[in-house]
Order: structure tokens, then sequence, then C-alpha cells
């Protein structure tokens, strides 16, 4: 195993392809003292130094005297630097409205948004930049993700840091320098190609959502889309009455209500027959009225357990910081469970709130932006 002293770590980034010769050799010369330069360091001692070489940033932990300022510094100059001009962050600006927050960025020229939230305008959501920091990931080709050091002890005023390297460059750091970071042995789909379709619309979002699926992911949505008209012709001459309103309607949710109730008696029973070619055809129709309502999209994802996941849903045609999302199948146990006239019908209203939101964030922005041009 390398020593773990600065000049055999840069020595090993060199190596590793992560810094060049002459960046190394110009952080070492300015670090200067040889002592300190060969003496033995040990986690957060020796990742402190990783920002000198330019292939990682901090995140301040303590106070960073006003977070509308912080955010521009941090984001567009750091990730620039780090990412060698792969990433450019530009228009960072903390977007506030009836008593929400959200981070408005713009990355490589596409419009993100973040979920932050702050207690104290001294303090950055440390939290937020963690769960949200592979949107400023290179994407496509690039296999270098932003790794998250994880911290000895948990120290709320300790800076975080985030190391730009691939897989192999992050288990190497791991191995070889004792460097642990969250989600080494994670898997992620790393962002694809932007989106072709006009912005806003439903084939926008589906295209955004795939930038970051597996491939097993797709090809299920695939089948599951590829002949959505045909299955509901099946299902509604082999389980529907001959009076049944199927055309997506409000009325029509109610009318399919009535079926559920009267097939199960509660959600443990809707969920034990998911499977089940009634279930399954119900979960299509109620998804289709969803989408065709103009709110939402379909979407699968299979990256971690959860109830969100390996399920067929409606996703809001949103960014995700405005996040709407419905289950059909458990929508339908919702349904058997609480026996509410109506249960269905108001699933739509979950993904028109998530509109709302971001329709108001829009406004938000706009206000700010107008203001600064005033000033």
């Amino acid at each position: 195993m390398a020593r773990r002293t600065v000049r055999e770590l840069a020595g090993r980034l060199v190596g590793l392809g992560m810094v060049t010769e002459e960046k190394a050799a110009a952080v070492l010369a300015d670090i200067g003292a040889e002592d300190h330069l060969d003496e033995e360091l040990r986690g957060r001692a020796l990742a402190g130094w990783l920002p000198e070489f330019g292939i990682a940033f901090s995140v301040h932990g303590e106070d960073v005297d006003y977070v509308e300022d912080y955010y521009p510094d941090l984001l567009e100059e750091d990730i620039a630097a780090c990412t060698g001009g792969a990433v450019v962050i530009s228009d960072v600006v903390l977007v506030r409205y009836d008593g929400i927050e959200k981070l408005y960025l713009v990355r490589n020229g596409e419009p993100v948004w973040w979920s932050v939230s702050h207690e104290s305008d001294d303090y950055v959501d440390l939290a937020a930049v963690a769960g949200q920091i592979n949107d400023l990931d290179p994407g496509g080709d690039d296999p270098r993700t932003f790794h998250q050091l994880r911290p000895e002890k948990v120290d709320v005023t300790q800076d975080d840091i985030y190391v730009l390297a691939s897989p192999e460059q992050a288990r190497a750091l791991h191995d070889e320098f004792g460097l642990d970071f969250y989600g080494l042995d994670s898997e992620w789909p790393r962002r694809g190609a932007a989106p072709t379709a006009e912005p806003g619309t439903k084939e926008w979002y589906m295209q955004e959502d795939r930038r970051y699926m597996t491939e097993p992911a797709k090809e299920f949505l695939d089948r599951w889309l590829s002949d959505m008209d045909g299955a509901l012709d099946g299902w509604r001459t082999r389980f529907l009455p001959a009076d049944f309103p199927f055309d997506f309607s409000p009325a029509s949710l109610d009318a399919l209500e009535r079926l559920v109730l009267d097939r199960f008696a509660n959600r443990p029973a809707v969920e034990a027959a998911a499977a089940d070619p009634f279930v399954v055809g119900a979960v299509r129709y109620l998804g289709e009225a969803l989408v065709r309502s103009g709110a939402g999209h379909w979407g699968y994802r299979d990256l971690v357990d959860s109830i969100y996941d390996r399920v067929p849903l409606i996703r809001s045609n949103t960014p995700d910081a405005f996040w709407g999302i419905v289950i059909p199948l458990h929508q339908l146990g919702t349904a058997a469970d609480r026996r509410e006239p109506g249960a269905l019908g108001r699933s739509v209203e979950e993904l028109h709130d998530a509109a709302d939101r971001y329709a108001r964030a829009l406004r938000a922005l706009d206000s700010i932006r107008r203001s600064e041009v005033d000033v």
C-alpha cells in the first residue's frame, strides 16, 4: 500500500489519469514544506488536499454569511474547474415563493431545479447538495461522477468534500489511501443525451426520464407502452360491463372505482392480485386517464428498493424538484381501503398540484430576473 502522504497522493493521481504531471508538480511546489509533503496523513486530513489538485470541491458546513451569494460562487466556479469545462453552471438563482425554496441553475445550457430548505440564510443545505449532486456529473460517455467523502464522524459544521472520479479511480483512492466514499459500489446510469422533443411537452419529460434509466427499465417501459390501446381493448372486452363509459373521463374513473370495490375488500387484497389481468388492466386504464388529462406521463425505474420502484407509475410533467407522482396500483389499493367515493378521480389532483408549484416557481424566477434588470 502506498504511504498516505500528499506527495504519494500526487503521484498516484497522475498515475490514475486524474491530474497531469504539471498540475501535480505545481500543487506540490505551492505547498512547499518538505516535512508537510511527506507527513503521514489519514482520512479527511489527506482528502482535504484533493481540492488543491482541481479534482474536488468542498461545500462549507459553517456560516457562509448568505446562501444566496454562496451558491453561485460554489457552483459556477468550482464545477467548471473540477470538470475541466465539461460541465458549466450559470445563472444560479435561489428562488423563494409562498414559503417554498428552490435553487435554479443552468447546466450546459439546460435549466435544472433543485429542492432546498434553509433554516437560516447563513448555512448551506448540505443534504440538498448531497441528494442532487449527480446533476453536476459530466454524463454521456464521461465515466466520472462526483463522489461524496464519508466523514469519519458526524459533525454538521465540517465541510462536505466531493471528488470527481471514475468508479475505478474512486476505488483506487479507497483501497490505496483509505478514502471512504458514499455509495462506492453503487452503479447508477450516467445522464444521457438531452431531449430532442419540444420543451415542456409530455414527450420531452419522457425523454428526460430516460436519460437516467437503466437499460432494463427502458425495455420494460417500452414493452408496457408498445400496445397500450390493444391491451386496454382486450381488458375492456373481458372485464367491463357494456355501459362502462370507456372514455378516460372522471366519470369513468368513478365507474372503475365501483368495480374495484366490488372485487376487493382492502389494499392487501389488491396488492396480492397485482398480476391478475383485471388489476393489470385497471392500472393501465387509470394511468392512461391521468396521462390524457395532460398532467403526467408513464414512467418506470428499478434503481433502489422503494414504493416507487419496479411498478408502472405516472410522473408529473415537471422537473424533479416539483415531484408529483401517482402509482396506479397503489391508488387502486387506497380506494379499496378507504372506500370513499371519488378516490381514483382525485389522483389527478396530485399531478396538477405539481404543475401549479412549478408554474409558481417560474413566475417567481421571472420576477427576480425583472427586478435585477430594473436595478
